[in-house]
């Protein structure tokens, strides 16, 4: 996997180069610009975006609320296995390498091509006896030929090279799908102005739940249940389950994500990327360890990819102890049974397969230490760090008045 970002004056990002691997996680300030490189790597990511027609790819970044982001000096590049696209300001371009391709089985392709949109057009104009006027059959033929390039040749080109996944992104605001759970169809029909991301996820985890009739959330000691059309939620004290809208902010959260989740990993030969807005939310911090461990174990089967933001500095911590895990082992190998009980295999990520950044200020910053092997420590203690010292500071203020009260004592007797 070998999949790099390069943004230049797109939104919050004004000089940004990120390095996609199996793991690849986001963390920074509010409005640092996130969540706006996880948005584009879900449309770069795309074999869909690739093959929209010319003008219609730009419709994928109004539908992940950032098509406003472009400015007259824009320069985005997406690259990998060698072959890159470059979107500059209302402009997209392909490499020379990836061109190469396309136009080597175009020559190989045409003839049949050709061939084919004759016999189709033959087909039409016999079966709906259409006289068509000269001008409306050559945009008719143009509007053919185009989409039979771009299902033959295009399509499979970028769905085998620069855009193998099938990406799934996954909003924050899921929590705002359980109180939605009989309107969500109403507010797509109606078009009242939700993003689009969100409506996305909505119609996903509704298909999804059809799939998943039932599921263990083990690390909240419930159990999803859909019956009749309606998603509860089964925990221990109660003998009638709850409804998944009257649950817990944290199960409200993490119960479509996970239910969708499991939905998509059924079809096992699709590689998939899943990319995840802040998995924490609503989450105490033991809950935010075992959400980390089990996306970890979910979303990096075989090739599949897994990219997160957060804002979570325990997120870090559970993705760090993975890593040092999977180190220990590769450096005492005769341990790894121990380490095994300590933080299960499955759980484990290789250095090699992972990256780090923090967001801020129009750029990112690698947080991964390639010499350790692991999350940088200054950015695990930064927050810890600055709380501490502050702590310090008003434990000094005291200083003076603990020594006051003392004399005073001491004039007293």
């Amino acid at each position: 996997m070998n999949e790099q970002l390069i943004v230049k004056n797109f939104g919050p990002i004004k000089d940004a180069t990120v390095d996609f691997k199996k793991v690849t996680v986001f963390i920074g300030p509010t409005g640092g610009g996130k969540s706006t490189l996880a948005k584009l790597a879900a449309i770069l990511k795309d074999p869909e975006f690739y093959s929209a027609s010319e003008g219609k790819e730009f419709e994928f970044f109004a539908n992940y609320s950032i098509k406003t982001y472009f400015q007259t000096n824009t320069h985005i590049t997406w690259e990998n296995n060698n072959d890159s696209i470059l979107i500059m300001n209302d402009k997209i371009g392909v490499s020379e390498s990836l061109k190469n391709k396309i136009d080597s089985i175009t020559e190989d392709t045409n003839d049949a091509l050709i061939k084919n949109l004759v016999h189709r057009l033959q087909n039409i104009v016999t079966e709906q006896n259409i006289n068509l006027e000269i001008k409306e059959d050559i945009d008719f033929l143009k509007n053919e030929l185009d989409k039979l390039i771009t299902e033959n040749i295009f399509a499979p080109i970028y769905k085998a090279g620069i855009a193998p996944y099938r990406p799934s992104y996954i909003p924050s605001e899921r929590s705002f799908v359980p109180a939605i759970e009989y309107s969500w169809a109403g507010l797509m029909r109606d078009d009242i102005g939700l993003p689009k991301q969100i409506l996305n996820f909505a119609n996903s985890f509704s298909t999804s739940r059809k799939y998943v009739p039932e599921l263990n959330i083990d690390f909240f000691d419930v159990k999803y249940l859909h019956i009749n059309g309606q998603d509860y939620i089964k925990i221990p004290e109660r003998e009638e389950p709850l409804r998944l809208f009257e649950t817990a902010s944290g199960i409200q959260s993490v119960t479509p994500l996970l239910v969708l989740l499991t939905h998509l990993l059924q079809d096992s030969d699709q590689t998939q990327s899943f990319i995840i807005e802040e998995p924490e939310l609503n989450l105490y911090p033991t809950a935010q360890r075992d959400l980390v461990y089990t996306l970890l174990e979910k979303c990096t089967q075989g090739n599949n990819a897994l990219t997160i933001t957060t804002h979570s500095p325990y997120v870090l911590a559970a993705l760090n102890l993975c890593l040092y895990a999977h180190k220990i082992k590769e450096l005492f190998p005769h341990q790894a049974r121990k380490v095994n009980k300590l933080i299960p295999e499955k759980y484990w990520v290789s250095p090699r397969e992972f990256s780090a950044y923090y967001v801020a200020g129009g750029g990112v910053k690698s947080i991964f230490d390639d010499k350790t092997g692991l999350l940088s420590e200054s950015q695990l203690d930064e927050v810890s760090g600055e709380f501490a010292d502050i702590f310090d500071r008003l434990t000094d203020l005291r200083v003076p008045e603990k020594k006051t009260l003392a004399k005073a004592k001491s004039a007293k007797k």
